[in-house]
């Protein structure tokens, strides 16, 4: 008896050998791939990822968006890193679609489809056109400019692609740092220039016609509400995960598990998990090593190839630090924004955001620190659709609290 604290003391010793040999040979793997990735870009390129602006006749170009595509519609001058499509409304001025998005309900990717749709409805009234649009998935900003020189924005359910605009709303953009002196429109707002200059934000969501979320009669059938929602938020992976190659952060934490398991019926070749871990993290303790390896093992035994990304401060004149500061210069995320940064640049990261909101508060003040993964490909939310939203919100409160349905979902991987 008197030699067990021995052989504990040598087994404890040999387990935190193992632990910090294999942290070791991964942080040198990574490390490796570091030194051989080549940033691709200069700072200006890396900067404000898939941003865009829009600027009303007689505003100056800022140099920020030198370089970028350009188009004039309306008489207005669109500059975007992302995908800008436009359709004429046969009653007058045009509908423009600013981002990727999707249509949960039909399957529909197409942007000039989609947005070919959007004008038809805009042709009978902008209400039609906002109720519609409201309901599409992925990540969008849209603009309705009508006949009388009025021009009416509105972005996604979670505002994944935001809208700041100047006071007078002659400069509107992605970004703050594109817009001095900018307000950002609140989730579920829109913003409404009329031909003489009079702006207005107004909220359209709630619908005046319906109980707001989560405050009208709860479901009973929970079961139902399961099949709905996994069926929703499945669908909606889907299609996302045909815009790019799909990397999906993964934890511990069961929103991440949840978008893992809504991806798995329609996995893609070459898409992949990721774990962001900062090596001086094992200065204070295991815990995010054992989370690292617990990603690494369900990663493994689902037969998908998990990266893992160094969070680490780069060097103050390296182009990517650059442009993050030129991004987000109240940012304070840079380690995390730049461990992503080496992923591969044809990525489309489906992030969890969303997977907790539980009310309309928390629905509307959802923090937006993944937007900083744009600066090196495209983060898309499979959590960011309206019908899906409510889906959650119709749950009794209690149930709400405790994320019954994301975690339901989550326990679907069920690796042991």
């Amino acid at each position: 008896m008197s030699s067990l604290p021995a052989r504990v003391t040598r087994r404890v010793g040999r387990l935190r050998d193992q632990v910090e040999e294999s942290v070791q040979q991964r942080v040198a793997t990574v490390r490796a791939r570091e030194q051989s990735h080549t940033t691709q870009a200069d700072s200006g390129n890396l900067a404000f990822g898939h941003g865009y602006l829009v600027r009303a006749p007689g505003v100056p170009r800022p140099p920020e968006v030198a370089g970028w595509r350009t188009r004039t519609i309306s008489g207005f001058v669109y500059h975007a890193r992302a995908r800008i499509t436009a359709s004429p409304v046969s009653t007058g001025g045009a509908v423009v679609l600013v981002g990727r998005a999707v249509d949960v309900d039909t399957g529909n990717v197409s942007p000039q489809r989609l947005t070919d749709e959007l004008s038809e409805l805009a042709a009978q009234s902008t209400q039609a056109l906002i109720r519609r649009a409201a309901y599409l998935g992925g990540s969008w900003t849209l603009f309705r400019h009508s006949p009388d020189g009025s021009c009416t924005v509105l972005t996604d359910a979670l505002a994944s692609q935001r809208v700041w605009h100047s006071p007078d709303a002659r400069t509107i953009g992605s970004y703050a740092a594109l817009v001095p002196d900018s307000t950002a429109l609140p989730t579920n707002s829109l913003l409404h220039v009329t031909g003489t200059g009079e702006v207005t934000v107004r909220r359209f969501y709630p619908w005046p016609d319906t109980d707001p979320p989560g405050q009208g009669a709860p479901t009973t059938d929970l079961a139902a509400a399961y099949a709905e929602f996994r069926k929703r938020v499945v669908a909606h992976t889907r299609l996302l995960s045909d815009l790019g190659r799909p990397g999906l952060p993964l934890t511990t934490a069961p929103a991440s598990r949840a978008v893992l398991a809504a991806y798995l019926p329609h996995r893609r070749d070459g898409g992949y998990t990721f774990t962001s871990f900062a090596t001086e993290s094992a200065r204070t303790g295991q815990d995010q090593a054992n989370e690292l390896f617990e990603a690494s093992r369900v990663s493994h035994e689902l037969g998908i190839a998990h990266r893992v990304v160094r969070a680490v401060v780069p060097p103050w004149g390296d182009s990517f630090s650059v442009a993050y500061r030129r991004t987000f210069p109240q940012g304070t995320s840079l380690a995390s924004a730049f461990a992503r940064h080496t992923l591969p640049r044809d990525t489309v990261e489906l992030h969890a955001a969303g997977a907790d909101v539980v009310d309309l508060q928390s629905w509307e003040q959802l923090g937006q620190d993944y937007l900083e993964g744009d600066l090196a490909h495209r983060v898309l939310l499979p959590f960011n659709d309206r019908r899906l939203l409510e889906i959650m919100l119709s749950l009794p409160a209690e149930q709400r609290t405790k994320g019954l349905l994301v975690n339901r979902l989550a326990a679907e991987l069920d690796v042991a």
